[in-house]
């Protein structure tokens, strides 16, 4: 070898080399079919993209049943804030909630409900609401409906309601009387009228030796449920007789005790639902409508 062909062939091999470009994917808008090396490099690039799709999808996917069910769940949220429905008494504009809840937690729901007055003053004293359970009143074979003295209501009647009123009392069934001041008040106030009531009614009902005895003492064992503080216009009042022969008191979900002498509770409801005199007639003629309703369903 001559010595130029020499010298030009270390000048080669010692010259720095030259990096090769490096292929990096791009987006690709039109199909490259020319050159071999760039369309395999394409294809690895989509089949790599093939092979994780369908963890994409499953992602995007899931993030969506999250999405509706946060959805969902801040309608339910929202639905479940909203007040229950109320009804509201025409002459006091006091609002009784149609439901409340009952001994189980089942509903309770609204019969009528009515003011109550002082006759020779037309004072508004408070508002008196009969509720009984939903499942009572929808039932036909409940206790409530399936009593024969039920079943021949008639609201114009006064001996057909008194009979059956006088039934629903006696019977082993859930009723809750709820008592509304519409103006503030205070517990001997309020325990001193019922009690005037129930005084009177054992007159009306001329009751024997032993029998007078027995209504006395249940109306000082009521007299002593009573509270003796304030009580506000507004604030609820409870008397739950229970079908086991026990009547409860509760002012704002506290109870106050509970009695079972029967015919102090017999007394105090058939007190409103008496068709002679009785302690709220427009909440009487309110429940005998809701019952006269009930039956034509």
């Amino acid at each position: 070898m001559s010595a130029a062909r020499w010298n030009r062939a270390r000048t080669l091999l010692v010259q720095p080399k030259t990096h090769a470009a490096v292929f990096r994917p791009v987006a690709i808008r039109t199909p490259i079919q020319h050159h071999l090396g760039r369309t395999t490099a394409v294809a690895a690039t989509v089949r790599t993209q093939d092979r994780w799709r369908p963890w994409m999808m499953a992602s995007v996917a899931t993030a969506g049943v999250l999405s509706w069910q946060l959805s969902q769940s801040l309608v339910e949220s929202e639905s479940q804030a909203k007040p229950d429905a109320v009804v509201i008494d025409e002459d006091s504009k006091v609002a009784f909630p149609l439901t409340i809840p009952s001994e189980d937690g089942s509903p309770a729901r609204l019969l009528g409900l009515g003011v109550r007055k002082i006759t020779f003053l037309k004072v508004q004293v408070y508002v008196a609401g009969l509720y009984a359970k939903a499942s009572d009143l929808d039932d036909h074979n409940s206790r409530f409906r399936a009593l024969p003295e039920v079943q021949k209501f008639q609201r114009t009647d006064a001996a057909s309601s008194d009979t059956a009123f006088r039934a629903i009392v006696q019977n082993p069934i859930e009723l809750v009387l709820r008592i509304v001041p519409v103006r503030n008040t205070n517990g001997p106030h309020l325990r001193d009228g019922f009690t005037r009531n129930l005084t009177q009614a054992a007159k009306q009902q001329k009751l024997n030796d032993i029998e007078n005895e027995d209504a006395m003492k249940g109306i000082i064992e009521f007299k002593n449920l009573f509270p003796k503080g304030k009580i506000n216009a507004g604030q609820a009042m409870l008397f739950k007789k229970s079908p086991d022969g026990s009547m409860s008191i509760e002012l704002d979900g506290e109870v106050l005790g509970s009695t079972r002498n029967t015919w102090l509770i017999e007394s105090f409801f058939l007190g409103y639902l008496q068709g002679d005199n009785p302690i709220s007639g427009k909440a009487r003629d309110s429940i005998a409508q809701g019952i006269q309703d009930l039956l034509l369903q």
